[in-house]
């Protein structure tokens, strides 16, 4: 049977990649779409989902407009790293999709409740989405069969400052909500991530995909390898989301380690960082498994065949 997903999101260049590998994979079955605020503006990313749902055909997957603004603190982009639309140099025709009529929290919590222990939340974006349909309505958080995050980073550097990790910076405190509602959460940091570099190689091997498609790969990764190599003197682009998505296709990908995590709201220096409990001396119990270590070469063999399956 295929897996329920709702994909919590913020596209973003390495969001809608892993929207496309959902797109192409029929062990997923993609319930929703939910937006918010994080790489562009959430205006901006809600319409940049629904033209990739109209560009990968899945067009019967409902569309939902999400939070604007983190619950705490100001709002963060990240256009110089993903473009000020949002999509690097790839250039979408607009969408003739509109998003439903449900807020994303409020789709979130109808859909769990109306699929008890069936459906995995797959965040790639700031939490603030699924921290308000905790909040709405926490009977929810027992029925959510498990949450895949793409956030935070335990020994790598932080990537928007030195120890914070971009989806946690932009709303720390709904990802620390999240954290400590109980929930079965499996956390796929920047240790991982930033270890699965797409190149021009790659890229090269994505020849079967329909030609809108290619195009879009090519455009929207030209952007992000121009500013992985001036901003971190990376040859290529990690491909966070991506990653996060395909271990919901193979759990083998990665191996974990139980952790407990907590988020620093507090300090002026490293506001946001992840913190991860190695030795227990918080006394605290596991709150979340943490991919640690991934087949790299199997995870770029996985998306690439699965980019080539999009006609």
């Amino acid at each position: 049977m295929a897996e329920k997903i709702i994909y919590d999101t913020d596209p973003g260049i390495d969001d809608a990649l892993g929207l496309l590998l959902l797109a192409a994979s029929p062990e997923i079955d993609l319930l929703a779409i939910t937006v918010t605020h994080g790489n562009t503006s959430q205006e901006k990313c809600l319409n940049n989902a629904l033209k990739l749902v109209e560009l990968t055909g899945i067009t019967k997957v409902p569309v939902a407009r999400g939070a604007e603004e983190p619950l705490v603190k100001e709002l963060s982009v990240a256009e110089e790293t993903h473009g000020e639309g949002g999509l690097g140099y790839a250039i979408l025709p607009k969408s003739a999709i509109s998003p439903c009529s449900e807020l994303a929290h409020d789709l979130i919590i109808r859909l769990v409740r109306e699929n008890p222990g069936e459906v995995t939340l797959l965040c790639v974006g700031p939490m603030t989405n699924i921290a308000l349909a905790f909040l709405k309505a926490p009977d929810i958080v027992s029925k959510v069969r498990r949450i895949v995050s793409m956030g935070g980073a335990i020994h790598y550097p932080g990537n928007v400052t030195p120890q914070a990790e971009y989806n946690v910076f932009c709303d720390p405190e709904a990802f620390e909500i999240v954290l400590k509602s109980g929930i079965d959460f499996t956390l796929v940091p920047l240790d991982v991530t930033y270890q699965c570099i797409l190149t021009t190689d790659h890229l090269e091997k994505i020849t079967e995909a329909r030609s809108e498609i290619r195009n879009f790969i090519f455009d929207s990764t030209r952007f992000y390898m121009e500013f992985h190599e001036d901003y971190q003197g990376i040859k290529g682009c990690a491909i966070n989301d991506p990653l996060a998505a395909a271990i919901l296709l193979d759990p083998t990908l990665v191996k974990n380690r139980d952790y407990y995590l907590t988020i620093e709201l507090t300090s002026p220096t490293s506001k946001a960082k992840t913190i991860a409990d190695h030795y227990g001396l918080l006394k605290s119990a596991p709150n979340a498994k943490v991919s640690m270590e991934v087949d790299v070469e199997r995870f770029m063999e996985l998306f690439i065949n699965r980019m080539n399956r999009l006609q």
